[in-house]
């Protein structure tokens, strides 16, 4: 029998089917990690080492793996009141947790006239559900062997905050999480695929992706839930082509879903089986082609901008300016300096939320244009809104491949940024990729925000308009 570990527990908040594969495959099934990939993760082991390496804390020793013998070793440094354990090793009958940190604080237990609580360290810069339940499995088991209860548990952030929490608090979250693991070890059957922002960065994507576009699962239809696919399988409604032509007449024949819900399900999987997005009806008022578009590509673990990008005015045609950012200091300057090349007043479009939360950790610090903030314009809510995609779309990349049918990732992937900046073409390769993210935003605005509306398929003679 596998045990369950803090990983398993960290993968289910994740992804259900994530921690059953992971529970039930072995390590050699999961797809390598891209360069980039082993970059962060190398990063956050060095963080932790870095973080670690200065606070005198102890690892037990023991044979790699052994972790029966690990389990002895960290009960002798836990006996002898070691004020710090790295590493720990704690285990149960059915599970097994390795700690980043055990801090020895006052109180008696099993171990003496003191006990242990946990901390992991994390290379985020605020505490997530998945972290916090991580905390609280490894106190379950470190509970079992000095029989007393931690009252808190810990996370050290990035930025080396110490974020301290009652593990009370997440008591029941953890024992349904528990529970749903052994339960998902006893049949992995019991978590299915579904299609989610997760995904694309998931080693075991391409196994699920497989099996999902195999049985034309319902997940790959741009706004399902996890609600609304049960319902419709218990309708019947198994796969993609059943919902094209889903029409039900009364509410118990929809299981009681919205109706204007059925209607935009049943238009995504028509644009699925058409395999190009359906642009809406709506309103045409600004043009998105008068304004400019801004993009930046960032390093999050170090929260740095590295280069911003501009195109305007916002067609493929555009001119394209770009600016590196030399390090923190320096972001501003650069950014400053792209748009006061623009024309007043015109509108800075933007992808995503990353420019103004950027822009709203700056502005109180420096002696900015109110104004300037009032231009910014989300350009990914009015392309999700004027058009139904043949997949779900999560990010930029999603809107290129389908609602372009290109390769987004032509020029790299964004999250390789910060690997190309310590590189000697890093330059390069930031400006290819800003000019082609910048380029195919305004694809997307030529073909999908100033297209005309596609034929509703509703009705049986629409499908057939649209070849289904």
């Amino acid at each position: 029998m596998r045990p369950i570990t803090g990983t398993h527990v960290y993968s289910y908040v994740k992804c259900p089917r994530l921690a059953a594969l992971d529970l039930h495959l072995p390590r050699s099934e999961r797809r390598p990690p891209t360069e980039w990939e082993e970059f962060a993760a190398q990063r956050g082991r060095d963080f932790e080492a870095s973080y670690v390496a200065g606070l005198g804390a102890v690892a037990p020793r023991h044979p790699e793996r052994d972790f029966a013998a690990g389990a002895a070793a960290t009960r002798d440094l836990l006996l002898a009141g070691t004020p710090l354990v790295h590493q720990g090793v704690l285990q149960t009958e059915d599970c097994l947790g390795l700690p980043d940190l055990l801090r020895r604080v006052p109180g008696a237990s099993a171990l003496g006239d003191h006990h242990y609580e946990v901390l992991d360290v994390k290379t985020s810069g605020r505490p997530r559900g998945e972290q916090i339940l991580q905390v609280v499995f490894y106190s379950h088991l470190l509970t079992a062997l000095q029989q007393r209860a931690p009252s808190h548990g810990a996370l050290v952030l990035k930025d080396g905050r110490e974020e301290r929490f009652v593990l009370a608090d997440y008591e029941a979250a953890h024992d349904r999480v528990l529970a749903a693991l052994r339960a998902l070890r006893a049949e992995p059957t019991g978590a299915r695929p579904f299609l989610q922002a997760g995904c694309s960065g998931c080693y075991h994507d391409q196994r699920c992706l497989g099996e999902l576009t195999a049985a034309q699962d319902l997940s790959l239809v741009q706004g399902m839930s996890h609600g609304a696919r049960a319902i419709l399988e218990a309708l019947g409604c198994r796969t993609i082509a059943d919902l094209a032509s889903f029409h039900p007449q009364h509410a118990r024949e929809r299981g009681q879903l919205d109706a204007a819900l059925v209607r935009r399900l049943r238009r995504a999987a028509q644009a699925h089986l058409l395999g190009a997005p359906l642009v809406e009806t709506r309103p045409r008022t600004e043009r998105c082609r008068d304004g400019a578009i801004v993009h930046l590509l960032g390093d999050p673990f170090a929260d740095r901008v590295l280069a911003f990008g501009t195109l305007y005015p916002a067609v493929e045609g555009g001119r394209f300016t770009w600016t590196r950012a030399a390090d923190a200091d320096d972001e501003w300057r650069a950014f400053d300096e792209l748009v006061a090349a623009l024309p007043e007043r015109v509108p800075l479009w933007h992808f995503g939320e990353a420019l103004p939360r950027w822009y709203e950790g700056q502005v109180f610090a420096r002696e900015a244009d109110p104004a300037l903030e009032l231009r910014f314009q989300a350009l990914d809510k009015r392309l999700r809104g004027a058009a139904t995609y043949p997949r779900p779309v999560f990010g930029l990349s999603d809107f290129v491949q389908f609602g372009l049918q290109r390769d987004a990732l032509r020029a790299g992937h964004p999250g390789a940024a910060a690997l190309w900046a310590r590189g000697g073409d890093g330059d390069e390769r930031l400006r290819q990729k800003l000019e082609t993210d910048l380029r195919d935003l305004a694809e997307l605005i030529a073909a999908i925000l100033e297209a005309p509306p596609t034929v509703q398929a509703d009705s049986a003679e629409g499908v057939a308009t649209l070849g289904l």
